[in-house]
């Protein structure tokens, strides 16, 4: 077995370990690269994203608020590049993780915080570049509304949220992003989960009463929609 199919043949279960062997210049060379199933997260509405790729043309933009180390974000650029379709894709995090919250009052990006030194950003940049959509994926690295700012109104054809899950902030981040969905786009989210969740759900019902659950755990609100009917 030459040393290219070597390498690929253990690539998508053992990156780290082939890095640390070969090193990443050699890997690069090979065309290897890590798998977003490999990057630590919460991810499972990979259905969402595919449907999303399949809905929308050309010339799309998508945005996920709320990355955390790539995960989901890496997914979603290799559910774009194996359709074909030029549709850009935009991830925005403060990289400095939610704190306690949640049902059980769990800090669960507090590790990857500290192993940073405060901030994940490079390792959320790393697991981009390491997947193979550098030139591919646009990282902003700011809170949710003041990225909104970025935007121009009815720009963006499907934007996704899951940064913090506070009533407050869920609330802030539908107001500022709404506008910024064109007629017939997609506003949705993940956690739409009563038990775990409850204060996701009651901001979405307060501000979107008839968006509707969609995909796994997740709520979708299509702008212009009268009645959001699917």
């Amino acid at each position: 077995m030459g040393l290219k199919n070597f390498v690929a043949s253990y690539s998508s279960r053992h990156y780290d370990a082939l890095r640390s062997i070969f090193g990443e210049s050699l890997l690069g060379r090979l065309g290897v690269r890590r798998y977003w199933y490999e990057i630590d997260g919460w991810f499972h509405w990979r259905s969402a994203q595919e449907e999303a790729v399949s809905s929308f043309p050309d010339g799309s933009r998508f945005v996920e608020v709320g990355t955390y180390l790539g995960r989901s974000l890496c997914s979603l650029g290799e559910v774009v590049e194996r359709s074909g379709k030029n549709i850009g894709v935009i991830g925005i995090d403060t990289c400095r993780g939610n704190g306690p919250e949640g049902w059980r009052s769990q800090d669960y990006h507090a590790g990857a915080v500290q192993n940073g030194g405060g901030t994940f950003a490079g390792t959320l940049h790393k697991n981009v570049l390491d997947c193979g959509f550098g030139d591919k994926i646009v990282l902003i690295i700011s809170d949710s509304v003041s990225a909104s700012r970025l935007f121009g109104d009815a720009s963006l054809d499907w934007v996704h949220l899951d940064a913090r899950h506070d009533y407050a902030s869920v609330k802030a981040d539908i107001e500022a992003w709404l506008p910024k969905v064109k007629p017939g786009g997609w506003l949705s989210g993940d956690d739409y989960d009563t038990q775990k969740w409850p204060e996701v759900v009651k901001a979405v019902g307060d501000v979107l009463p008839c968006a509707k659950p969609w995909s796994n755990q997740q709520w979708r609100w299509i702008v212009g929609n009268a009645d959001n009917a699917d």
